[in-house]
């Protein structure tokens, strides 16, 4: 887990496995003004979700521990996070179409589409 984020700006809570992509997409958020931390699986995800409550999650979908599939079924089961957006990401196809997510992106993700989304689903209703 990375260090407590600034105060500035809508926070992300950051799902992957990959350490690289943790660190990319973190400097990239961050440079568009996002607060990020990140889990490298559901489990801690969700202990840092509990504690925090960020605006927005992206999680990946094959993780070990806890995979993508089974922190998207706990994130709606849960009172206090069913209600904050969650996008899914996978380099495979998703094997349970059913899955209550806001969006799913195939890997790779034009950061500039993802951007956009999370944009869009963090928008202030009405607007």
């Amino acid at each position: 887990m990375n260090s407590p984020p600034s105060t500035a700006g809508p926070l992300i809570l950051l799902v992957d496995d990959e350490f690289d992509v943790l660190s990319a997409y973190s400097m990239l958020f961050e440079y568009h003004g996002y607060r990020v931390l990140t889990a490298n699986n559901g489990a801690e995800a969700l202990a840092i979700a509990a504690m925090t409550r960020p605006d927005i999650v992206l999680s990946d979908l094959m993780m070990p521990v806890m995979d993508g599939a089974r922190l998207c079924l706990a994130w709606r089961d849960d009172a206090q996070l069913r209600n904050i957006p969650f996008i899914l990401t996978s380099a495979g196809m998703i094997k349970e179409p059913a899955l209550p997510y806001d969006t799913y992106f195939k890997k790779p993700v034009r950061f500039e589409l993802l951007l956009a989304e999370i944009e869009r689903l963090i928008a202030p209703k009405g607007k």
